[in-house]
Order: structure tokens, then C-alpha cells, then sequence
């Protein structure tokens, strides 16, 4: 039997396991299903045995359901890899990697998890001796004889490779040349080591990545997550996570890939959204409306700002809290017919130590906190061994004291303080008017948001709410170090896991244009980390040299690209009598060739709106709103803004001026970004003014 008969023949046996498991997941499913509906029939209010019998089959139902779920998947593709390997015991083990674990009974595995410690062996190493890290971080040496990467597709085996006869890069640019739903369904057979280093370090440290266009950022992102879940368990639920992105559209895009990976129940927002969250009872929706960072906003997304807000609570502070000693006087029991000396029952000196040491709580459990302090001396004094007071005596020194530094809730609002604060910068900011404006019209931005956020967390919060134990950012260059201030203080006890790229920070005032303020911030501990991709997988080597002249006309250091050696068709540069007329050709050009997802980059949204109805009059264009923001199949016309995160079979840069494109930083980025969002297919049509980061 020759090798290929042999690794058909394996296939064949996978793939009749992967179908038995199916046939009864499916009758455990219709079973159970059945059963819960007679419960429903059955159950009473007060029959707690019904009732916790429904719940057991209800879970059991559910886990049923995705177990169904992973072998359907699964018989898509039953495995993607295979390492033959010796272990410690000197036998030799022959082990096939899936996306999901396949299992023919309760002791029996079929295919690996791709998630599971061994599986590091497939996407780590060369032949040759070898070692993975065991539950409890166990080190465990193996050989490794052969690695193998098959091409699947349902029961047919299509090809096969060893990486000891094909170069890694080889199988990566066979991948890549298929078009955009084909590569996707490929990424975990391909992901590189870089990437994988990510994936797997413990969720418990913070790690930020710069990662280059095209680098996998996303792709790694939601595999650490699924990656996470399946080895950190106990320590991590699906609810634990947020997955932070900039955009609705780029939110839903990222994490459609979700499902497939064996994940569900993460939650997902907008920056906004979270730090709208985090202000929990103070939003009110249908009153307040979220507007666009502009004009000298950028101000408010630095560290400086944050400072400053820092810097006007801790006046706040201090202006509420009494920093004296606090002295039990006569004069409380007024009428009554006893004496005693005055006397310091809490120093000036304890408040400030108590203050400096929990910096980390609000103004108002500061105050409640030193006054069950204070309560808890007097009542040592007023009912002490030398003497006890009567009743009455007590009652009044009780009253008088109860709320020494203040009442147990604080009756002020954020949005008031906020205006303050916002009017103290107006004398040193004159743009601070125009946000003051705004906020007085319930209109706020990211940033108002965050500020909102802040002073809630720092002055008013008294229960705090558990929040997110990790946190993922994508595109995290689009925001400014206020916001990560912000959220370092709003939600302390989370690792993060942070990806970017600050070549492509498009906010021209705001967000990051390079790392270190946010490493010093976030990556401060022993084990926390800072990586940089700086390989590049989407684009053609074409697209990439295109995209790299246009980054190099600015004026900043950006990191080094190295593109996967995959050659294409010339970038079109092209001047259009009539634009309309060769943007449906060319875009039909791209559709009869097979190219199922396509982009007509335009620089403002009103453009994009209005050319997406122009075109819809010749050729079928996929609708775009604010309302309806989903990344879909067929030709999408969209704001360079809405493209980041992004990809696409191919890619028109529709009439990108001098006026639109500026010779300057900001703009050389934001050009960058639209033509490095092709895989395969890149034009740059325009009428008379090209841009001048355009070099013709």
C-alpha cells in the first residue's frame, strides 16, 4: 500500500468515526429535546426535584449541541496536521491535529485539538528532539520524526506535505492564493511560530503586539482566546472575556470567526461602548448621543489630559474629605448631665494614611470607610471598661459622628463634575468651550466618555462590579493613552491582551504613533511582554512595495515589513476619463475571476454613500450603514476609516486627490491602510488630481 493509500484509508476511518459520533450526538439531542418539553408539561412552581431534573437535562441538552456542532465542523475538515513522535516511554505515537478534538469513546482520540500542550510540537518545532509544557507547565521531552500538513476537504484528501521535503513559506503562499473565504478556512493549519508564541503565553500577564499590515494581529487575537478557554478553564469562562474593537463592523467581522474555533459568549464593543459600561446606572441612551473625536479634540486623548483630570479630582478630594483630627467634644451631648475632656479620637495623620493607601477606591468609600473608622473608636471610648455612658449619651455622640466625613452616598453627579472640570481647562484650552458645549447638549466622544468613566470609578463608586478578567484590544493604535489611563484604573484586576500597528494609527492628533507610553502603563510586570509580527501574509509582494512607497512618505519611523514572497498582478495606477464607467468594468473584471469580496475605498463617509448608489445603478454594490455595519461577501463601498482590520480579494482606491490625501503623516497612513487591505488585487483610479503619496 503506497503512503497515499495509507493516508486515504486513515481519512476514510476518521471521517466514518466523525459521522457515528453525529449520528448520536443527533439522537442524544432529539432525546433529551423531547424529554425537556414533557418537564415543561410537568413542572410545577413548588416541584424542586422536576425543576433541578430540567436543569441537568437542559445543560446536558446544550452540551450535546455543541458537541454535534464540533463533529459537523469537523467533518468539513477532519485534521489539518500530523507529528509522529517518540515520547519518554521510547514508543513511537502518530498523532493527527484538528480544529476541534475527535473522539471515537471517552478514552479514544482520534484527532487532536489543535489547542491542546502536545499540538505545540506541530507548530513549533523541526524534526529532531523536542519539548512541550505539559498541564502544570511540565516540561516533557519527545523526538519529533515527521511532520506532516495535509490539504482535507470533507472525505477527500486532496495532498499531503512534509516539512522536511516542503519549505514552511511554501505551503503559506499556497494557502494565500486562494481567495478570502478559502484562506480563512485554512489559518490554523498555517499559523506560523511567531504567532504562535503569542497565542499560547498564560492569560495572566499582559502582552501587547505591534504587528504590520497583514501580520495575522486579529488572527492571533481570537485563537489566544480559544486557546485560553480550552487549557485555563477554571480559571477562565467564555463571560470573562470583552473583545475590544474600534468599530461595529470590524467587531462583528473579527469575531464571526469565533464559532468556528469553539467559542461562544464572549462579549464585544466599541471603546464607547465599554467605558458607557463602565458608568453603569449614570447613561441614559435615549437622551445622550456619541459623536466623532474633531477639530482640537486630540488633546483630550493624551496622558496629559488624564493627568489633569487626575489632578482636578484630587482637589475635588480633598476639598470633601476633612483632613483634621477628628475631636470627640462636649459639645455633641449638649443638654446632658456628664463631663469629659475633649479628645482626639483619629488622627489628621491616620486620614492621610488611609487616604494614600487605598488610592484605589472612590472619593465616597473613602469617606464611608473613615467613617466606620472613626464609629469604631467612638464606641470603644463611649462603652469602655473604665466607664459607659448612659443611653442617651451615646445616641447623640452616635448621631454627631455617624457621618463625620459625609453622608454614605455621594448626591453629586459626573456630568456636573465634568462640566467643572471642563471649565477650569477652558482658561488654559480654548477648544475645551466647544467640548463643554457639546457635553452640555449630551453630546460626548471617546474621550468625554472615558473622562465620565473615570470620575465615576474615582469619585462615586461604592460597590464595585466585576468586570472583564481579560480583556482583548484590536486596532488598539486608534486610541489615545487617555483611554488606556482610564481603563488601567476602571478595571485593575484584568490582564489584557493588546494588538496594533502604529503605521496605521489614522487619528492624525490622537491615538498611539509608537509604544512606549502604553508598555510603561501595561507592560510594566516581570512577565508581561511586547512582541512584534513584522511578517506580512495578505498582500502580494506588488501590493506590498506599493503600500510600503506610500508609508515612506512620512515622517516618522515605522517598523520594517517583510512580506511572504508571493508575486501577483501589477498594481493599476490609472487615469479615468469617466471614473464611474471604469470602476464597474474593472470591478466586474474582478468578480468574473472568481474574487468574492471586494472594496471601493473612498475617503469620507458621505462619499462612499453617495458613490455606493451611483454604482448600485449598474452592478450589484452590498448596502453600508451606520445601522448596517456587516462585513459581507460581493463588492462593499466604505470610508477608508470603516476599512481597518479588514481584507479583501481585492481593492479600488476610488479617486484619491491631493485635497483628500495630503502629503503629510496622517494622510500617508491612511492611504496605507486602503491599499494594504488587498490580497490578491489592488487599483488606484482617479479623474485629475492624484495625490502626491501616489507616485505615478
Amino acid at each position: 500500500m503506497t503512503e497515499r493509500q495509507k493516508e486515504e484509508a486513515h481519512l476514510k476511518q476518521c471521517i466514518g468515526i466523525i459521522r457515528d459520533n453525529i449520528a448520536d450526538y443527533e439522537e442524544q439531542v432529539r432525546v433529551m429535546s423531547a424529554d425537556i418539553k414533557e418537564m415543561y408539561e410537568q413542572y410545577r412552581d413548588n416541584d424542586p426535584e422536576i425543576f433541578t431534573q430540567l436543569s441537568n437535562t437542559i445543560t446536558m441538552n446544550e452540551n450535546a449541541k455543541l458537541a454535534l456542532a464540533k463533529n459537523e465542523r469537523a467533518l468539513k475538515k477532519a485534521y489539518f496536521g500530523r507529528v509522529d513522535i517518540v515520547n519518554e516511554d521510547a514508543k513511537d505515537e502518530t498523532l493527527y491535529i484538528g480544529k476541534g478534538g475527535v473522539m471515537k469513546d471517552s478514552l479514544t482520540v482520534v484527532v487532536v485539538d489543535w489547542r491542546a500542550p502536545i499540538a505545540n510540537v506541530y507548530y513549533e518545532n523541526g524534526l529532531g528532539q523536542c519539548s512541550y509544557r505539559a498541564p502544570g507547565n511540565v516540561p516533557i521531552t519527545v523526538e519529533l520524526k515527521k511532520k506532516r500538513t495535509y490539504e482535507v476537504d470533507e472525505d477527500r484528501l486532496i495532498d499531503f506535505y512534509d516539512s522536511d521535503v516542503v519549505a514552511n513559506d511554501e505551503l503559506l503562499t499556497k494557502y494565500l492564493a486562494k481567495n478570502k473565504e478559502a484562506v480563512l478556512g485554512e489559518i490554523i493549519a498555517t499559523i506560523q511560530k511567531e504567532q504562535n508564541d503569542i497565542i499560547r503565553k498564560p492569560p495572566y500577564h499582559n502582552v501587547i503586539v505591534q504587528g504590520v499590515a497583514g501580520s495575522g494581529k486579529t488572527t492571533v487575537a481570537m485563537h489566544r482566546i480559544s486557546y485560553i478557554l480550552y487549557n485555563y478553564g477554571k480559571d477562565f469562562r467564555p463571560d470573562d472575556f470583552y473583545i475590544i474593537g474600534s468599530n461595529r463592523m470590524l467587531l462583528n467581522y473579527i469575531t464571526g470567526v469565533l464559532p468556528d474555533l469553539d467559542v461562544h459568549g464572549i462579549k464585544q464593543m466599541t471603546m464607547e461602548q465599554l467605558f458607557i459600561r463602565l458608568l453603569y446606572e449614570d447613561y441614559d441612551k435615549d437622551k445622550m448621543r456619541i459623536i466623532d473625536v474633531s477639530g482640537n479634540g486630540y488633546i483630550k486623548g493624551r496622558k496629559s489630559w488624564f493627568e489633569a483630570l487626575t489632578a482636578f479630582c484630587d482637589r475635588y478630594e480633598d476639598g470633601c474629605i476633612i483632613s483634621e483630627d477628628v475631636v470627640l467634644s462636649p459639645e455633641c451631648i449638649e443638654g446632658e448631665d456628664i463631663n469629659f475632656e475633649k479628645q482626639v479620637i483619629y488622627t489628621k495623620e491616620q486620614i492621610i494614611n488611609y487616604r494614600r493607601e487605598n488610592r484605589g477606591i472612590s472619593m465616597q468609600a473613602k469617606i464611608n470607610g473613615l467613617n466606620e473608622r472613626v464609629m469604631a473608636r467612638l464606641n470603644n471610648v463611649i462603652t469602655g471598661r473604665d466607664v459607659t455612658y448612659p443611653a442617651p449619651v451615646r445616641r447623640k455622640i452616635t448621631k454627631a459622628y455617624k457621618h463625620y466625613f459625609g453622608k454614605d452616598k455621594w448626591k453629586g453627579s459626573v456630568y456636573e463634575l465634568y462640566e467643572q472640570f471642563l471649565t477650569e481647562q477652558a482658561a488654559e484650552q480654548q477648544a475645551a468651550n466647544e467640548w463643554l458645549a457639546n457635553v452640555q447638549d449630551n453630546r460626548f466622544d471617546l474621550y468625554d466618555l472615558a473622562a465620565l468613566a473615570y470620575l465615576y470609578k474615582r469619585i462615586k463608586e461604592t460597590d464595585p462590579i466585576r468586570e472583564a478578567s481579560h480583556i482583548v484590544v484590536d486596532e488598539a493604535q486608534d486610541f489615545g493613552m487617555m483611554a488606556y489611563e482610564c481603563l488601567k484604573y476602571c478595571i485593575p484586576k484584568c490582564s489584557w491582551t493588546i494588538m496594533g500597528d502604529v503605521s496605521q494609527n489614522i487619528h492624525f492628533g490622537f491615538g498611539l504613533n509608537d509604544w512606549e507610553e502604553l508598555k510603561t502603563l501595561m507592560a510594566n510586570g516581570y512577565y508581561d511582554s511586547f512582541g512584534v509580527l513584522s511578517k506580512s501574509y495578505r498582500n502580494t509582494v506588488e501590493i506590498s512595495e506599493f503600500a510600503q512607497k506610500i508609508l515612506g512618505h512620512g515622517n516618522y519611523q515605522a517598523y520594517p515589513i517583510e512580506p511572504i514572497i508571493r508575486h501577483g498582478n501589477p498594481v493599476i495606477v490609472k487615469k479615468c476619463d469617466t471614473l464611474i464607467d471604469e470602476a464597474v468594468s474593472i470591478l466586474t473584471e474582478w468578480q468574473n475571476a472568481g474574487h468574492g469580496t471586494i472594496a471601493v475605498v473612498c475617503r469620507h463617509e458621505r462619499q462612499a454613500q453617495e458613490l455606493g448608489k451611483e454604482l448600485g445603478q449598474y452592478i450589484d454594490i452590498e448596502p453600508w450603514n451606520e445601522e448596517n455595519m456587516e462585513f459581507t461577501k460581493g463588492i462593499m463601498v466604505l470610508p477608508v476609516s470603516y476599512t481597518k482590520g479588514l481584507e479583501f480579494d481585492a481593492v479600488l482606491i476610488y479617486n484619491p486627490t491631493a485635497m483628500d490625501y495630503r502629503l503629510d503623516d496622517g494622510h500617508a497612513k491612511l492611504l496605507y491602510v486602503a491599499a494594504t487591505r488587498a490580497l490578491h488585487e489592488l487599483a488606484v483610479f482617479y479623474d485629475s488630481s492624484l495625490t502626491e503619496l501616489i507616485e505615478v
